[in-house]
């Protein structure tokens, strides 16, 4: 049997991040540019967030203005 702390090592790295940028995401950049790690970036519609990169730091969800980053 797995145990609870081991089940997130077989989640892709996207799923195991804990900030998420949702619909809310009106593209105005205010998160990029707070990203230490340069994680963020345009997308077709939205930022999205390169899960190979974040380290979950917050600095994305402190800054935006329309809450659109969440926690996952």
């Amino acid at each position: 049997m797995m145990s609870s702390s081991s089940a997130g090592l077989f989640l892709p790295k996207e799923e195991m991040m804990a900030h998420k940028i949702s619909d809310k995401c009106v593209s105005c950049g205010a998160c990029a540019a707070q990203c230490p790690v340069e994680a963020i970036s345009q997308g077709s519609n939205t930022y999205v967030i390169d899960a190979d990169k974040c380290i979950d730091c917050g600095a994305c969800k402190e800054t935006c203005p329309n809450e659109a980053i969440e926690q996952g």
